[in-house]
């Protein structure tokens, strides 16, 4: 066989080969998809379903039960992207979401849940709802040159949010707790839902995430099928960041940690009642956040109301509690409509051992003492509760307290006697840990009776003062010590001398 023959037939095996392992690779990746598709489908069933229906049209069984409802995906509008408005999001997109949740709704974060590979497969899977994933490819959106924040960036940003610019204020408010005075109009989304502006200071809550980045995201691309805009095409780049920076700094990215209990320091004198006295300055202020009450009917999976903070004073008479919790509208309950509401909960007995009452209204045999302010009073009533609708009004009333609302907060300062001598009442004692919880109801949502927020039980711990003899032994014992010490040298060195 000549060389060239040779050569040939070398170069055609080569090709050969060349062309059964491409050949072998694709069929490779399509059984890979045909795979991903099957595991996507098949945890979507168990683990999707139930909210976002068989359809994908989110319509599932629990549905009904949720605010905001279940993602629609047969329309395709996903409104954390990181594409350009009205455009589909990346497959990276889907997967962040899947993973990390939406905070604030009932959609969970299956990181830690599923694997990596399963939620591309989830991600994968839901794309099969819409046709517009087959017809357009998604365009990356690139962020500018990131501005930080420093004074000038966010005093630029503080002026683009309350100008006619960006006109932040109209839905989000001049606090930025989404109480501006379009928040009430904003009562449909494109899918149909009510909607109501994001609290711009609980940055935790933020579905397309708190940081910095994520927020100059979100006004550079809009939340497509929802009244937030586009930013992209009214301001530039630089004071989308400004912008970004601005409304980083109306919120720590994560909220405090819920401390295991409240230390109520002892005060002198009468107890403040002004919320904005300057002892409340100094108090330690605690942040608890709050529930939906899912255990009894009517359940409430995704209240309006999302934490509380709480300080607390004490003398040798009373104890105050400084309460403030966010509330877009302030509802008095006109027209017979539900009002907002705030609830204090104590045991009415303090409990031996670690036994509490049920944390929900308390249970037949451990009633529960209920401290409930109302807007509809602007006043305090105690209730006693041996369970769900069972709540009534005590013959004594003996704790004080209104509460003033500004920009969509409320600030309650409540005031009753450590032991007021009414056998329904609760006996606040010092150096003694006493369970506490914390329950809210938010009139504008129509939130009353169970269907509100709720907290499990806490602590409240009135800090016992050392008394001053503690430590005046102190220095007593040292210069004691030093006595002795000096006598025994003086004792030691008198006896070498005699010897």
């Amino acid at each position: 066989m000549s060389r060239i023959r040779i050569g040939i037939a070398v170069i055609t095996t080569a090709l050969t080969i060349v062309v059964a392992f491409n050949s072998a690779g694709v069929r490779t990746t399509r059984a890979a998809t045909q795979a991903q598709t099957a595991e996507g489908q098949a945890i979507y069933s168990q683990r999707c379903e139930i909210c976002h229906g068989a359809e994908g049209d989110g319509a599932g069984p629990a549905a009904e039960n949720m605010d905001p409802r279940p993602r629609d995906f047969r329309r395709g509008w996903y409104k954390i992207r990181t594409t350009a408005s009205g455009q589909l999001p990346t497959d990276e997109d889907l997967v962040q979401i899947i993973s990390r949740g939406m905070p604030g709704t009932t959609m969970p974060a299956w990181e830690g849940v599923l694997s990596e590979a399963e939620i591309q497969a989830v991600a994968e899977y839901i794309k099969g709802f819409s046709r517009r994933f087959e017809r357009e490819t998604p365009e990356l959106v690139v962020a500018g040159s990131k501005v930080e924040a420093s004074q000038e960036s966010i005093a630029r940003g503080a002026e683009l949010f309350a100008g006619q610019e960006a006109e932040c204020v109209k839905c989000h408010g001049p606090a930025g707790r989404g109480d501006g005075p379009s928040a009430d109009e904003l009562t449909e989304d494109s899918f149909g839902d009510v909607i109501v502006p994001a609290d711009l200071t609980m940055p935790w809550l933020f579905r397309g995430g708190p940081t910095v980045d994520d927020i100059y995201m979100r006004l550079k691309t809009g939340l497509t099928g929802s009244p937030m805009p586009a930013y992209a095409d009214v301001l530039s780049d630089e004071d989308i960041w400004n912008l970004a920076n601005y409304v980083d700094s109306l919120g720590p990215d994560a909220p405090v940690e819920p401390a295991a209990a409240i230390t109520a320091a002892a005060f002198q004198g009468a107890l403040p009642t002004d919320p904005n006295a300057a002892a409340w300055q100094e108090a330690t202020e605690y942040y608890y956040p709050l529930a939906g009450q899912i255990m009894r009917e009517p359940r409430q999976y995704t209240p309006s109301v999302k934490g509380v903070w709480v300080q607390a004073l004490y003398n040798d008479q009373e104890l105050a509690l400084r309460l403030r919790w966010h509330d877009r509208f302030q509802d008095a309950g006109a027209g017979g409509q539900p009002a907002d509401v705030l609830a204090v909960q104590f045991p009415a007995a303090l409990p031996e051992g670690g036994e509490r009452p049920y944390f929900v209204f308390g249970d037949s045999a451990n009633p529960v003492n209920l401290w409930l302010w109302s807007a509809l009073t602007n006043s305090i009533e105690e209730r006693t509760g041996h369970g769900v609708d069972t709540d009534a009004p005590q013959a004594s009333q003996d704790v004080q307290g209104t509460a003033v609302f500004d920009n969509g907060e409320y600030i309650l300062v409540l005031r009753r006697s450590l032991n007021t001598g009414d056998p329904e009442d609760i006996h606040i004692e010092t150096g003694r840990f006493v369970p506490i919880a914390f329950m809210a109801w938010d009139g504008w949502s129509g939130e009353e009776g169970p269907a509100g927020a709720i907290t499990s039980w806490h602590l409240i711990y009135l800090d016992k003062p050392v008394p001053l003899t503690a430590y005046v032994w102190v220095p007593v014992a040292i210069v004691a010590t030093a006595v002795v010490e000096g006598w025994v040298v003086w004792a030691a060195r008198r006896k070498e001398r005699i010897t």
